[in-house]
């Protein structure tokens, strides 16, 4: 993600707002630690689009996941994060 000091943001606004609409939010920097993003208005509003239903919320972060990167775990990872008890007792009933 591109970055910007406050100071660079206030000197060249209209030229960030342009970047905006063709290029990814940029985080604005105050003494080097990220206070704030700026993103078009487009981003904003998938940003706050609320989901119609947990099935397309799902196939909208499916799409947007990059395949090629290496974010697997593997069978030694998996099965140290897994417990090998046989589960809780649950009724529906009270």
């Amino acid at each position: 993600m591109k970055t910007s000091t406050i100071a660079e943001a206030k000197n060249n606004l209209s030229q960030l707002i342009h970047s905006l609409e063709t290029e990814e939010p940029i985080h604005l920097t105050r003494y080097g630690k990220p206070v704030a993003v700026m993103m078009s208005e487009s981003q904003y509003k998938h940003l706050i689009s609320p989901t119609k239903s947990l099935n397309s919320a799902i196939l909208n972060w499916r799409s947007q996941l990059d395949y090629s990167a290496d974010v697997s775990l593997s069978d030694k990872e998996l099965k140290s994060m897994r417990k090998e008890s046989a589960g809780r007792e649950f009724s529906w009933d009270e």
